[in-house]
């Protein structure tokens, strides 16, 4: 009869680095790699009985994964904010501040960027970018149909206003060196 694995209380319903608690002797490394214990990312695990939402991936990624002063941006922050739906098994949008390199990294797609301090906030205590940059990445990272749709949501929820958006966006337009025609309107 198969013995079942080892699942030490402090563990369960948890996500934990798997190095620290190998470290610590909480589990051993084949124990890790049991049943009893899900990867999330490299050396990122979590208990296999606890349901792993898109929301606890990006909090485990922001705390275990993430460079400094990198964030949870598009698709995955509008559905932080409650705009927006992503599958628990898709990857997160990540931001990294240019000209810092990382990635690849599976389970995140990587974009680089200039990041500014007003462009960050916390959300549910993860790093992430604001409503107004979360709509500039979605409609720099989207198609145009999912992009609007996302953005009219987090008007919907009165985190962003259209006017603002598009004052911002001709800001950035204008930082770009691009040239606007500007219509009006």
């Amino acid at each position: 009869m198969p013995v079942s694995p080892r699942r030490p209380a402090r563990l369960q319903g948890r996500v934990f680095r798997g190095s620290r608690v190998v470290a610590q002797g909480l589990l051993t490394r084949a124990e890790l790699r049991s049943a009893a214990w899900r990867p999330l990312f490299r050396d990122v695990y979590a208990d296999a009985q606890m349901t792993v939402t898109h929301r606890a991936r990006c909090a485990a990624a922001a705390q275990w994964v993430l460079p400094p002063r990198a964030v949870i941006a598009g698709r995955s922050a509008a559905a932080l904010y409650g705009a927006g739906a992503v599958a628990d098994h898709e990857p997160l949008d990540v931001l990294v501040p240019s000209p810092q390199r990382f990635g690849p990294v599976s389970g995140l797609v990587v974009h680089a960027g200039t990041i500014a301090a007003t462009d960050v906030a916390l959300r549910q205590g993860i790093p992430v970018t604001g409503p107004t940059r979360t709509c500039w990445d979605l409609a720099q990272w989207l198609q145009t149909e999912e992009a609007v749709a996302l953005v009219d949501r987090l008007a919907h929820h009165h985190l962003v206003s259209l006017p603002r958006l598009r004052s911002d966006a001709l800001a950035r337009v204008r930082h770009t060196g691009l040239e606007t025609h500007d219509a009006g309107g």
